[in-house]
């Protein structure tokens, strides 16, 4: 059964989980087998024998991704920028002042924003820019097609 421990008394060690269906049970340290101490607010899941919680743990949760690294030294490590990826964005939003070339600086663009993207997919932990490798995508399709009429 799952539920939320209500409070914890740590000189009684005694304690009460508010069920999911809205019934109180009590129980005390020894039935206790999570993780860390209990505490308040804190998800569980339990059993119930003759009205008491027994056989109390934290209830499982699912993996979390991290949202950053460390290094050896554990430090925290931002993300970098795909560097191929601000290039493509660069050219292009160069491509807008090419004129007559801005399809040549377009295909250069697109060419770059793949090579971006498989350098973001190699290294996710350590590259960032799925979005700007996009924004120059669509930029350099765009002037393409803008470049292209009469």
């Amino acid at each position: 059964m799952d539920g939320h421990l209500t409070r914890f008394d740590d000189e009684t060690q005694q304690g009460e989980i508010d069920s999911e269906d809205g019934q109180r049970y009590a129980f005390d340290f020894s039935q206790w087998r999570g993780r860390g101490l209990p505490g308040a607010g804190m998800p569980v899941r339990f059993e119930v024998r003759d009205g008491a919680a027994i056989r109390v743990f934290n209830r499982p949760e699912t993996q979390r991704r991290a949202v950053s690294t460390r290094d050896a030294k554990g430090e925290t490590v931002r993300k970098q920028l795909s560097h191929w990826s601000l290039a493509a964005f660069v050219l292009s939003v160069v491509g807008f002042s090419a004129g007559r070339f801005a399809p040549v600086v377009e295909v250069l663009a697109l060419i770059l924003a793949w090579v971006g993207l498989r350098h973001i997919h190699r290294e996710s932990q350590r590259i960032s820019g799925y979005w700007v490798s996009g924004l120059a995508i669509a930029i350099a399709v765009g002037v393409t097609l803008w470049s292209q009429l009469p």
